[in-house]
């Protein structure tokens, strides 16, 4: 939801040959579950969230507008913010595959709930369409592109 820009070219050419795509941290990084917020300390030494651009404090809080799409679209689903975020990615094309990563048994129970979340073609449309008139902040970090390497990150 947050990461669009491979839409139209790479999804729909795997699409149109044949070929699955497992997305790229499905749920941002527990953003898009809500389980992140502008306070979220990423500091520890293990966690890689620190370089993300789009989990710094200032972008988290620009980013909201999604997070309340997702709260609203949860409400009328009975489901939480990254079993929407899951079921939509399920939806909008049939060679997705989103594959969360999960440390704990109760979030792969939960990201599993995604699967009974069934949206109507107008609640889908709606949805699409909210989501691509929400300007996102930043990106996750395609440092490649930004022409730096890992060694810059911190600096």
């Amino acid at each position: 939801m947050l990461e669009r820009d491979c839409e139209h070219e790479v999804i729909l050419f795997c699409l149109e040959h044949g070929i699955g795509v497992v997305p790229f941290s499905p749920v941002a990084s527990g953003f898009l579950s809500g389980g992140v917020d502008a306070a979220t300390d990423f500091s520890h030494a293990d966690d890689v969230r620190k370089f993300v651009p789009q989990l710094s404090a200032q972008n988290i809080r620009a980013n909201q507008p999604v997070l309340e799409l997702l709260e609203r679209c949860a409400i009328a689903h009975r489901a939480t913010k990254a079993q929407i975020a899951l079921a939509w990615m399920l939806a909008k094309y049939p060679n997705i595959v989103p594959i969360p990563g999960s440390k704990r048994r109760e979030r792969v129970l939960e990201n599993l709930g995604a699967c009974d979340v069934e949206f109507s073609d107008v609640e889908f449309r709606e949805l699409d369409a909210a989501l691509d008139a929400i300007e996102v902040h930043d990106h996750r970090g395609q440092v490649e592109f930004d022409g730096m390497t890992m060694r810059e990150w911190n600096r």
